[in-house]
């Protein structure tokens, strides 16, 4: 759950916010919007504990259709695009860490409402996502390997960075204190809280795993509720402090809308000649993140065409390495076309527009399964108010998003519908297919 997100996203953040207090609020009610999510989701995974999750819970409590638009939107947005975001932060934070190397560009052209550019981020962004995809090729061992590596180097460096810039950092709280608390009952607070959920949402991406194996979970009316709520707490706690440590660090305005916000801060707290490390560091985390989400992005596909539901091609598995290599590589296709997008920001609204869109569906299932007789032996707290939080957040970020975004809301919005064409032609070719073999047999 703890990702890269937070070394980038929060200058988009400041920028679309324009107030530190109003970026730390909306870490905060991001880590209680995963809380809320979290604690709804266990009990779709509780009562259908099957591989798939979201692709599961939608197909028994809705219909097939639904469940192959959580799918598709996991091969274009969910997973696809998450790797570009990652891949581009990634080129840029090499470019901060190697200034010498040539920063060239096509130059900017638009379409449908975004702006695509080549660049030498672009470039490099390819480097790594073919790199993991070759690994999860050879097996699945050898990328969980290197994944443990990355994720223990993770946790303890941001451990390290965050109590020795506390301790020893050049830290100045005035720039804090100086900043003008927010009215917070003004529409344009809502307006602006609500915008800056989009990005910290990507962050918290990942607050749904536990759910994923309830079935191995020990007395889960429990265990679930704990381990949802430890997460969500430590995370939340870490990712604000993680803010804190960033704004006591230098001027709001030399941090407003900057790609590398992480490198900034951490060079105006350690002094340039610890730069190397510390810009290594963030360019080390962000590779960590892309490769987990490589690693289970193509078992979603490999999951819905093994079940019939998609290519069949997409389920083969490779002889010797039994990695489902097809999902793998066209994972990867889909990624390097996105990295064409020129800002991270755009492909953080197009992700975040088709996540909120299926996560309340998904939130949504316990009172379907219900309706439907379905009993799990997990109670939700407070039921039903956790889900009607989250529905509710959701679909107020969805309002601003449109209204703030339009272009990059319907970009997310067009790829999220697009499963329905895809879906049923898929279904009218394979009744085509079986009728050629009844009239053959």
């Amino acid at each position: 759950m703890v990702g890269s997100g937070i070394f980038f996203t929060s200058g988009f953040l400041l920028k679309e916010t324009g107030n530190l207090w109003i970026v730390l609020l909306a870490w905060g009610l991001g880590g209680f919007l995963a809380l809320s999510g979290s604690i709804t989701y266990a009990y779709a995974a509780r009562l259908l504990p099957y591989a798939g999750g979201d692709y599961v819970y939608l197909k028994i409590a809705y219909n097939p259709a639904l469940a192959f638009m959580s799918g598709w939107s996991s091969l274009l947005t969910n997973f696809s695009a998450c790797i570009s975001v990652l891949a581009l932060a990634f080129g840029k934070y090499v470019i901060l860490l190697f200034p010498s190397i040539p920063n060239w560009s096509t130059g900017t052209y638009q379409m449908l409402g975004v702006n695509w550019e080549i660049s030498t981020a672009t470039v490099i962004g390819i480097l790594p996502i073919l790199f993991f995809s070759l690994l999860n090729y050879f097996g699945i061992k050898s990328a969980v390997r290197v994944q443990n590596v990355f994720a223990l180097i993770k946790i303890i460096g941001l451990v390290l960075f965050i109590c020795i810039g506390f301790a020893i950092g050049n830290t100045n709280w005035s720039f804090l204190w100086n900043e003008p608390f927010p009215d917070i009952f003004s529409l344009s607070f809502f307006s602006k809280l609500l915008i800056g959920i989009v990005p910290v949402s990507f962050s918290y991406l990942g607050w749904n795993m536990i759910t994923y194996i309830a079935e191995e979970v020990q007395s889960p009316e429990k265990n679930l509720i704990r381990s949802a709520v430890t997460a969500c707490f430590m995370v939340t706690g870490l990712y604000v402090t993680l803010n804190l440590l960033f704004f006591v660090s230098a001027p709001s305005s030399s941090l407003a809308g900057k790609d590398g916000i992480g490198a900034i801060a951490f060079q105006n707290l350690f002094g340039t000649h610890l730069s190397l490390l510390t810009t290594g560091f963030i360019a080390w985390v962000i590779l960590g993140s892309l490769s987990a989400i490589i690693i289970g992005g193509s078992r979603v596909y490999f999951a819905m065409a093994r079940d019939g539901a998609f290519i069949e091609s997409f389920a083969r598995v490779h002889e010797k390495y039994r990695s489902p290599y097809i999902a793998i590589f066209f994972q990867a296709t889909i990624a390097i076309l996105f990295l064409g997008i020129k800002e991270i920001e755009t492909l953080l609204y197009m992700i975040t527009c088709s996540i909120l869109i299926l996560s309340s569906l998904t939130a949504a299932t316990p009172f379907r399964f219900q309706k439907l007789g379905y009993e799990s032996d997990y109670k939700i707290p407070f039921f039903p108010w956790p889900i009607v939080f989250y529905i509710s957040a959701n679909l107020a970020v969805m309002v601003v998003l449109f209204y703030e975004k339009p272009a990059n809301a319907l970009w997310g919005l067009a790829i999220t519908l697009s499963a329905l064409p895809v879906y049923y032609g898929i279904k009218h070719q394979k009744k085509v297919l079986q009728a050629k073999r009844e009239l053959v047999s």
